[in-house]
């Protein structure tokens, strides 16, 4: 593959330019290292007759972060092994995460960002970040980012940027329903109004394509949004608009509905910072035969340094995704309903010194159906899910 080669090519002159930063006393590099012990109640996902297992995992993450003159360069690798004391299937897992950022200014006016983000994923979760990924099956997913800044006013910017999204899974019965291309392209247009407030409008593209049955569409978006600093403890962001989505299947047709999201951040205390938001939209489904879903979601995270060497960190989220026969391709195959998703974490974290770190957490899901098939059978089964995991973290 191309991208791997370019990426050795970017190795060799990371290694090159660490070497050069060696010797004047800077460091780049940065190693990290968890190890934990985990309790699973419901490794399948099952409503009933639950299997449970410990297991173990191993991370180890790679920093390289290199600020030149006009140019910033993050490269991070964490690749992570999991052995699982009680699963038949499969004892070991082999997951892998590759993020790398760059961002160069031209000019004080002119500026480029790009992101690329890999992941290698065997018999994943529920939902990895804000990709659906249900199937039981390892999967690629990858996504690339570019964006252009150009500011012409001290007060005011454009950006134009673009995004390219796959998954594709191994097993063949899968993928010929479930893997997806996503691309999408836009500009945004933001302007300070004072140093409190700033206003922006945008405007986007999107198209969605499916590999099998054709579950795609076209969509365009337009909205304004606002960024308000209400005090310096409290800060706020705003955004809606309107979306119109065109599906490739005449028997879908189309679609137009609003979209809007928010989101504060609350920091009452130096040690204390506090974020919860809610949006809707339409999005792209995992749910074959349906062509798209209504999602609606909502969440909160609370990050509490208790003393010094003590912090607590709490996060939720509640999802509600609504699926509408009348966008599904095979309609003699589904009703009408929708899921229901529930997640929380919560973990604690003690500093034993400078470079180690004890951690402990708990993980929670519950995972509702509504959606059923014509005869009135469920379509895919309820869950609940809780982990418990303690753990030591070192850096080197």
């Amino acid at each position: 593959m191309k991208w791997t080669r370019w990426l050795c090519v970017f190795l060799v002159g990371l290694v090159a330019v660490q070497a050069a930063q060696a010797r004047e006393g800077s460091r780049p590099f940065q190693v990290l290292n968890r190890i934990r012990a985990e309790y699973d109640d419901n490794i399948y996902q099952e409503t009933e007759d639950k299997d449970s297992s410990f297991k173990l995992i191993e991370e180890v993450e790679l920093r390289v972060n290199l600020s030149l003159d006009n140019t910033f360069v993050s490269l991070r690798y964490r690749p992570s092994f999991t052995y699982w004391d009680d699963r038949p299937s499969d004892k070991t897992d082999l997951n892998h995460d590759l993020d790398l950022v760059l961002n160069h200014q031209f000019s004080p006016r002119l500026g480029l960002s790009l992101v690329e983000s890999l992941r290698r994923g065997e018999l994943p979760e529920l939902i990895d970040g804000n990709v659906v990924v249900r199937e039981k099956d390892d999967f690629w997913y990858n996504t690339f980012n570019a964006a252009v800044v150009y500011r012409f006013r001290p007060q005011t910017q454009v950006e134009v940027a673009g995004r390219h999204a796959l998954l594709r899974y191994d097993e063949e019965e899968v993928s010929k329903t479930e893997d997806f291309d996503i691309v999408v392209g836009g500009l945004t247009l933001r302007h300070q109004l004072v140093p409190e407030t700033a206003v922006l409008g945008e405007f986007r593209a999107e198209q969605v394509e499916y590999e099998g049955p054709d579950r795609g569409s076209e969509s365009l978006f337009a909205g304004a949004g606002v960024e308000q600093i209400f005090s310096p403890n409290l800060m706020g962001r705003a955004r809606a608009g309107y979306q119109q989505k065109d599906f490739n299947s005449k028997e879908v047709g189309s679609q137009s509905v609003p979209y809007g999201d928010i989101a504060l951040t609350f920091l009452p205390t130096p040690a204390t910072r506090i974020s919860v938001g809610a949006g809707y939209s339409m999005f792209e489904t995992d749910l074959y035969p349906f062509a798209s879903q209504d999602r609606t979601q909502i969440f909160g995270s609370l990050a509490y340094d208790i003393t010094a060497r003590i912090a607590f960190y709490l996060t939720g989220a509640y999802t509600i995704s609504e699926y509408d026969s009348s966008q599904a391709i095979e309609k003699d195959m589904v009703k009408s309903g929708e899921d229901n998703f529930a997640q929380v974490s919560t973990r604690v974290t003690y500093q034993v010194n400078r470079s180690n770190w004890i951690e402990a957490g708990w993980q929670f899901v519950d995972f509702e159906s509504g959606v059923r098939t014509v005869a009135d059978e469920q379509y895919r089964a309820n869950f609940q899910r809780n982990r418990v995991d303690i753990g030591w973290k070192t850096q080197f």
